[in-house]
């Protein structure tokens, strides 16, 4: 897929606007024998002979280099060199131990015939530990490769050993970090399931299909799109009555049409020109197919090549999401599940009557998130909970709805009825509900995994959807009680987009994948020269990671929906350790009202942790509401969350001076009205744990305080473009700096949950390291002078590695920038 330059960015370009960057090189430099597991093989001798063996030292394989005399000097490089461009800077790393004397390391530049054209050296390294060397230096004209020297000059005697030597580019496209390999939206047909793989911006999403029988991949059909209207994934997928798969995409909200026995998808137009998803789709009689789409609460008919608006805009007011649907054919009624303030209705395809079915006690939640009818009932299901609903008519031609029953905690997605009898998993078993003796029934069946859509296959229940490993088929006789859970062969591996990155306890790059989920881990400097795919294995078994955290030696989760906080020690089990649930805590109708706790929280994207052990998590509320919590969790405790600051969220944490410092945004949660809270501005609150207090500190005109973090004892946040510093014991003498211009929130809205990061390195003292709005940038700790190191679009996230390099993402791509104080 084909992706053009935003037209605004381009522009900019062109007329000099932006500066544009040096392109970043492609994956990792890798010495072959960087860290000496094979000897001396792949170093040639330079300089005096000898001098060099290979060793094991301090547990680790090393090259250890004797220089007795004063007047020799001893060298080995590592040969063939590795490609290299002329005007990129690059810089060289080793682990080096002296016993005696000092140790230099060097960077040298050769051309096409091996010539030497120049090197550089970072200074000579001494001390009997493992240090950093570390050699920078800028290819000069002609270079065609890149090598290291380890080094003992004239003059010097001593020993030394070597180990880990490894190069970087100054700006290196490590590429993709994860992988993904399971369905968002499944529909059956003709003994074949029909799965949706989601892409990212970069690369186009796919169809799947699955011979059920054979649980095997017999075909994969790519989606077609444009750079104007890209098609990344989808969540919606019927079967008409002729028995043509219909599928709806986002972010362009696109219906595409796939005929059974063919080699092509079609892209049929957007269905609501100017929104972004189509979230659920019906099949109607003769062919009809009905939609729903975000962000405007359409609900829309495409027949027989037109696509129409049926009823108001929205379809309830208020609405946002037409989230689900459910179609009655011999009424010609279509059931509509929307939000962020849940509501359910029967719209009339003949009349245009709308009535109300959702009973009062649910109107709290935020959306009905699935519906079906089958059997003569209407199932809604609603936030792990699945009501069985019989549609009457009154006498006045109105309807109502009456509860036949109320099933708690079943996954999202039931079976059409076979034998007077509807199928779901309810805590983990697969469970039966007999429409006429109104009762469920439990197997002692666990499908182990995520179903995203069922089908009955010659009496056999079969179920499609996310298992651990990838793409799962379940299938179930309820006559015999068999059942199997099948991996399915040859799915599509398809990128996901980078939500979140950060530093592992272990030293490795951690990165959480977006809607799809999955866990990347990278060895910085250690990847290998493949940039389409990841170095590892994706992890699997958490949903999107929104945050990450090492503290006391272990790498704490923040994962979406529900804001679930994990635990994992490095080389532990995986998948790790649920510790918290912030969408279980609060009561869903509160919203930080007076005398209100918080509403379930579901975004986590701040994480602190304290030196006594807690673990402090910021959350974005669940959707429809307004007030973020303080979420507060230790070992040997349930963890709790409070409120900090009503109607906004909590979206950046630090621990200074003893207390817990948060930022918040003025944005709520999706689906609330207005985006932003009126008349609001951000502000830096301080939660003290001796005795719960908490202090508000708001700020003049700021729409979110997205980075917070503790420098040399001392608070520096960002709200926007604007520098924060403060003394954490006298917070109210906050100082403020313009840095940039404020970022456009109104145009990217959810950026105010996640615009900025500051760190620093331990190799730099002297500077605090940023990102905010597409660029990377440096201020001087003394003077807060800054210095804009890259400006690309789509920049985003910032952590630094063991080397004090920084790593940031675009997209589906990790990048690395090398740090030269």
């Amino acid at each position: 897929m084909r992706r053009l330059l935003p037209t605004a960015l381009a522009a900019a370009l062109a007329t000099g606007l932006l500066a544009a960057p040096t392109p970043a090189g492609a994956a990792d430099l890798r010495i072959a024998n960087g860290g000496f597991d094979q000897g001396l093989t792949g170093w040639s001798g330079s300089h005096s002979p000898g001098g060099f063996t290979a060793v094991t030292w301090d547990g680790r394989t090393a090259a250890r280099v004797d220089d007795t005399s004063a007047s020799n000097a001893y060298g080995r490089e590592s040969q063939p060199g590795l490609p290299a461009t002329a005007g990129v800077r690059y810089t060289a790393y080793a682990q080096v131990w002296t016993e005696s004397g000092a140790a230099d390391l060097y960077l040298r530049f050769r051309d096409s015939s091996g010539q030497l054209l120049g090197g550089v050296t970072g200074g000579s390294v001494s001390g009997r530990q493992w240090n950093t060397a570390t050699a920078s230096g800028t290819a000069p004209a002609g270079t065609a490769s890149v090598s290291a020297l380890i080094y003992s000059g004239v003059g010097n005697v001593g020993t030394a050993y070597w180990d880990e030597v490894v190069i970087s580019k100054d700006d290196t496209d490590l590429g993709v970090q994860l992988e993904s390999s399971v369905p968002n939206a499944t529909t059956f047909s003709g003994g074949k399931a029909y799965a949706v793989y989601t892409g990212t911006a970069d690369s186009n999403p796919q169809l799947a299909v699955i011979d059920v029988a054979t649980e095997k991949v017999t075909s994969k059909l790519t989606f077609p799109d444009t750079t104007e209207t890209p098609t990344v994934g989808g969540w919606a997928a019927t079967t008409a009555t002729d028995g043509s798969v219909y599928l709806g995409t986002y972010p362009n909200s696109k219906l595409y049409r796939h005929v059974p026995g063919t080699s092509t998808l079609t892209d049929l137009g957007r269905a609501e020109g100017g929104y972004s998803f189509i979230w659920d789709l019906e099949a109607g009689a003769n062919g009809k197919v009905y939609g729903g789409t975000y962000n405007n609460g359409r609900y829309f008919k495409y027949d027989n090549g037109t696509f129409t608006t049926i009823g108001a805009t929205p379809i309830v007011p208020g609405a946002e999401y037409v989230r689900s649907i459910a179609h009655d054919p011999a009424a010609n009624a279509t059931y509509l599940g929307t939000g962020t303030n849940a509501s359910l209705v029967r719209y009339d395809n003949v009349t245009g009557r709308t009535d109300s079915l959702l009973p009062a006690e649910y109107a709290h939640n935020s959306m009905v998130g699935g519906l079906t009818w089958t059997g003569g009932r209407l199932f809604a299901w609603l936030d792990r909970t699945l009501l069985v609903l019989q549609v009457v008519k009154n006498t006045d031609g109105s309807y109502r709805s009456v509860v036949d029953a109320t099933i708690t905690d079943t996954d999202l997605h039931h079976s059409p009825a076979a034998d007077g009898k509807v199928w779901f998993v309810k805590d983990g078993l697969l469970q039966s509900y007999d429409i006429a003796t109104k009762t469920v029934q439990a197997t002692a069946v666990r499908p182990d995994l995520d179903v995203t859509g069922y089908s009955w296959e010659n009496g056999t229940l079969a179920g499609l959807g996310a298992g651990p490993d990838g793409t799962r088929i379940f299938k179930y006789s309820p006559a015999t009680g068999a059942s199997s859970t099948r991996l399915v062969t040859g799915t599509p591996v398809l990128p996901a987009a980078i939500n979140a990155l950060g530093t592992g306890p272990d030293g490795k790059i951690y990165t959480g994948g977006y809607l799809t989920g999955g866990t990347g881990a990278y060895d910085p400097l250690h990847g290998d020269a493949d940039e389409n795919h990841p170095d590892a294995k994706t992890l699997t078994g958490l949903n999107q990671t929104d945050s990450l955290l090492a503290h006391d030696g272990k790498l704490y989760i923040g994962v979406y929906p529900s804001a679930r906080l994990y635990s994992y020690q490095p080389g532990g089990e995986w998948p790790p350790k649920l510790q918290y649930t912030g969408g279980a805590t609060g009561d869903k109708a509160a919203d930080c009202r007076a005398g209100e706790g918080p509403p379930p929280q579901d975004r986590p994207y701040a994480l602190a942790g304290a030196p006594d052990g807690t673990v402090y998590m910021g959350t974005v509320p669940k959707y429809g509401k307004r007030s973020g919590a303080l979420n507060i969790w230790k070992e040997g405790t349930p963890g709790r969350s409070i409120c900090v600051v009503p109607d906004q969220a909590v979206v950046a944490l630090a621990y200074a001076g003893g207390k817990v410092f948060g930022g918040t945004s003025t944005r709520g949660a999706l689906g609330v009205n207005p985006v932003f809270a009126p008349g609001a501005s951000a502000q830096v609150f301080s939660y003290d744990p001796a005795n719960g207090a908490v202090t508000r500190y708001p700020l003049p005109s700021a729409t979110a305080v997205t980075a917070l973090t503790e420098v040399d004892g001392k608070v520096w946040g960002l709200a926007g473009g604007t520098l924060l510093t403060f003394d954490p014991a006298s917070p109210s003498a906050m100082k403020t700096q313009r840095l940039f211009p404020d970022p456009d929130y109104a145009a990217k809205s959810t950026m105010a949950w996640r615009d900025g990061v500051l760190l620093t390195v331990a190799k730099d003292p002297d500077h605090v390291y940023g990102t905010q709005g597409d660029r990377i940038f440096k201020i001087d700790k003394a003077t807060k002078a800054v210095t804009v190191l890259l400006t690309k679009s789509g920049v985003e996230d910032l952590t630094a590695d063991r080397f004090g390099d920084l790593y940031y993402k675009i997209g589906e791509r990790l990048y690395r920038l090398t740090v030269t104080p």
